[in-house]
């Protein structure tokens, strides 16, 4: 049995009383408890779908009822099991729960979208018929009434046929690369292009250039970096100074997509910064401007103490590297290391010496 056909296995008949859904089962067997508000939620922002998903579509009232399973009377009725919904339902639930919606109850295409939907994908498999796919999407308009769940059954649809042209695509790429070993980069970055045309075709310019937003991002970086790189008119401080603002380019795309926060973007500058030699005060100048002059100058502060905290620990392994090289017997040379270790800092840190320590030893015997 495939993935889709286990989906939708629990749901026979769907009819709308009162703008409310009620589903007649054959079984209890596959109604699971209506998960805790909190439960496998990845994002709990109030514009998520996990906070708009409407359980009570599905549930209905007191008065909803399902087929006994009774020998002897085998059409009596009983009433529906409070706070149980098919497990079906539950299951779509999680894969879409984590988008959002934005103010006007539209999908937001991010990255948590585009997570949501390869996972629909990995979970269902690739032979969806057309009639479990439209039952599939009437669960989604259910739990999600309105224009979100419209667009939402739609955009789920129309990246089920992205991914069969993908794979097409792929297979035909896969032929070029065999036929020709010699790919130039040029060739690359125009196959890159037709695929992300192809995702425009499906899904239309704004939605697929927003799902892919940080992929687009990393190909161009990458394909910048290859023309720097091999670029033979460039000399080494020039390839160093282009690839240097290449990386500050896609770090700044990066955290307007906000898929790097202001704190990473200032630590990779600042890893840059001490790379190029640069002072403390240029340090700052560039943590402030990126973190405003409060972070900036508790960040110094931290610098100061990591830069106190070294000289004490170089003291200190100074220390320890005479009395290893002491003539003494190895019990002396580890009560002595322990005396320096008391002596050198304070309570809290010595397990961060001690592990400072082997660090220095592994890396000092390699």
């Amino acid at each position: 049995m495939s993935k889709a056909s286990v989906l939708i296995s629990s749901l026979v008949v769907l009819a709308v009383v009162g703008g409310f859904a009620y589903w007649v089962l054959s079984t209890d067997d596959n109604l699971v408890p209506i998960p805790a508000a909190d439960e496998g939620v990845r994002n709990n922002s109030p514009k998520a779908i996990a906070n708009r998903w409407q359980w009570e579509n599905f549930t209905g009232t007191q008065t909803a009822t399902v087929p006994a399973a009774d020998d002897e009377n085998p059409k009596a009725e009983k009433p529906r099991p409070t706070g149980e919904v098919p497990f079906d339902v539950v299951m779509i639930y999680n894969v879409l729960q984590s988008i959002q919606l934005d103010d006007n109850g539209r999908l937001v295409p991010d990255l948590a979208a585009k997570k949501a939907l390869e996972k629909a994908y990995d979970d269902l498999g690739s032979d969806v018929s057309p009639k479990s796919f439209s039952e599939l999407q009437e669960l989604i308009r259910i739990g999600l009434p309105g224009a979100a769940g419209e667009e939402a059954a739609r955009v789920l649809e129309d990246y089920y046929q992205l991914r069969s042209a993908e794979e097409e695509f792929n297979r035909q790429v896969e032929k070029q690369l065999a036929s020709d070993a010699n790919t130039e980069q040029n060739a690359s970055t125009e196959r890159y292009e037709e695929l992300m045309q192809l995702r425009r075709r499906y899904l239309g310019h704004e939605i697929a250039d927003q799902l892919y937003a940080m992929e687009n991002a990393q190909a161009r970086h990458m394909f910048a970096t290859m023309e720097i790189q091999q670029n033979a008119d460039l000399t080494d401080e020039q390839k160093q100074s282009q690839l240097q603002a290449l990386q500050q380019k896609l770090n700044d795309r990066l955290l307007a997509l906000g898929e790097m926060t202001p704190e990473q973007v200032a630590a990779d500058e600042v890893e840059r910064l001490r790379e190029d030699g640069a002072s403390s005060e240029e340090i700052y100048s560039a943590r402030e401007e990126l973190l405003g002059p409060v972070k900036a100058q508790e960040l110094a502060a931290a610098d100061r103490e990591e830069a106190r905290w070294q000289s004490r620990f170089d003291g200190f392994w100074q220390a320890r590297e005479n009395v290893m090289q002491a003539a003494l017997d190895e019990a002396e040379k580890e009560r002595q290391v322990e005396q320096l270790l008391a002596q050198y800092f304070s309570p809290e840190e010595l397990e961060r010496a001690r592990l400072t320590s082997y660090q220095r030893e592994t890396r000092d015997q390699e």
